[in-house]
């Protein structure tokens, strides 16, 4: 075998047999570890974490706020001093002269307050917020949920493409071994004078595109990978091999009514855009809150003094109405705002059940598809196997030409490349299907 040739077939030998040492990766496993260590996945993790803390941050606004100050000054300013000692509760007689008045002595001033403001009414804007917080809390799961099928669903055909690298690889590494088999035949007829040369070179042609066709499949392989391990969080260099998963268990036929109602129970997207709906009916009570005043109860404690330690005290507690309006109509444009936002979270809902609906008539086409075209490859892999043994056969015995064995050899190589694109074909409509239907990974 010439060195280029012998290079080659111990390539393939080596990525062909997953026992030389390379890690078997079951499709199971690669799905179970991309959904707990994807990148991705983990970044829309963190999002859902905020929006959680959004939601507590706004449900706060119901309970009241507490302030302290502690503070000391000291300076000569007059009204300063006047007010520290009447604060202080130490303002005499004398502090009423002129003189005392207008060229005080530097005095210090400590004050500390302690003071509560607690909302009564404000028109529902902190209800309407914490709805709105929920809601984009909704959202995050949702989004989390989509881009979890997402990844599944990646995984799932990044996972079959380099199968049927994998498997192109395996029929490239027994068709070369064929094909050197059949130009040693070849020869020994070109040699007894049954053919001509001309055999010999059609059949190294043949050879030499089988092996192209490797070694395309070689990077193609490496590059999948790769990004499967990237897909699973893993280190892009990771050496693994894959295999044909076991018999899918494709979803129980049921009623279109009931495959509907399931997906839109299920579906992340529809849970998303709903949420966005409820949302934008919140923002919609926000703007109307904003015509309603606000009332808010209020209390404090001071304890002020020139000495740290020798202090008067004073308390005082009122209420406070605010009521502003803006004189240019942003209230009423944000009304509008707010209305139109809501009429278009609608129809964008609506239009994602649509879309669902979509996906999963194509999914189940899809999945019929596959599974009668698998049935159809099995056998064809079976029948252009033995029709490749009869051609040889004929052609030793000098009843055929070269160009059916050529012919024979690149019809087992295309039903084994349709036999495992059919297998893949099936096992990627059944996770669509799962997808199409929101059923969790």
């Amino acid at each position: 075998m010439p060195l280029r040739g012998a290079l080659a077939g111990l390539l393939l030998t080596v990525l062909s047999n997953p026992a030389s040492g390379q890690e078997v990766l079951t499709l199971d496993r690669a799905v179970h570890d991309a959904l707990a260590h994807n990148r991705g996945l983990a970044a829309a993790r963190a999002g859902t974490d905020e929006a959680d803390a959004r939601v507590a941050v706004t449900r706060s606004q119901y309970f009241p706020r507490a302030s302290f100050v502690e503070s000391w000054q000291r300076g000569d300013q007059p009204v300063f001093v006047f007010s520290s000692l009447l604060s202080a509760r130490r303002f005499g007689a004398p502090n009423f002269a002129i003189d005392a008045l207008n060229q005080p002595n530097p005095i210090g001033f400590f004050h500390g307050a302690v003071a509560i403001e607690q909302m009564v009414f404000d028109g529902g804007r902190t209800r309407a917020g914490v709805s709105s917080a929920a809601s984009g809390r909704v959202m995050a799961q949702a989004a989390l949920d989509e881009a979890a099928a997402a990844l599944v669903l990646h995984v799932t055909q990044t996972y079959g493409r380099l199968l049927i690298a994998e498997s192109g690889l395996r029929t490239a590494a027994a068709s070369i071994a064929a094909a050197e088999e059949d130009i040693a035949r070849a020869r020994r007829r070109r040699d007894a004078g049954t053919v001509t040369e001309a055999d010999v070179l059609s059949l190294a042609v043949h050879l030499a595109d089988v092996r192209q066709r490797a070694i395309q499949t070689t990077g193609d392989a490496a590059i999948l990978r790769a990004e499967l391990n990237r897909l699973m969080g893993t280190p892009v260099d990771g050496e693994f091999a894959v295999q044909e998963p076991p018999a899918v268990n494709d979803t129980a036929p049921a009623s279109w009514s009931q495959l509907v109602a399931e997906a839109e129970a299920a579906r992340p997207e529809l849970r998303r855009t709903a949420a966005a709906v409820s949302m934008a009916d919140a923002g919609r009570r926000q703007a109307r809150a904003a015509w309603m005043p606000q009332l808010a109860a209020q209390a404090g404690y001071q304890l002020d003094g020139t000495s740290f330690a020798d202090r008067a005290s004073a308390w005082v507690v009122g209420g406070e109405v605010r009521w502003s309006l803006s004189t240019g109509g942003a209230e009423i444009a944000s009304a509008r705002a707010s209305a139109a936002a809501l009429a278009r979270a609608r129809a964008e809902h609506d239009d994602a059940r649509a879309a669902v609906q979509v996906e999963l008539l194509t999914a189940l086409r899809r999945l019929e598809s596959a599974q009668a075209r698998q049935a159809v490859a099995a056998t064809a892999v079976d029948q252009a196997r033995e029709s490749q043994r009869i051609i040889r056969d004929r052609y030793d015995a000098g009843m055929a030409p070269v160009q059916d064995v050529l012919r024979a050899s690149t019809a087992v190589l295309d039903a084994e490349a349709q036999r495992t694109a059919a297998i893949v074909e099936r096992v990627e409509a059944n996770a669509e299907l799962r997808r199409a239907l929101g059923r969790n990974p």
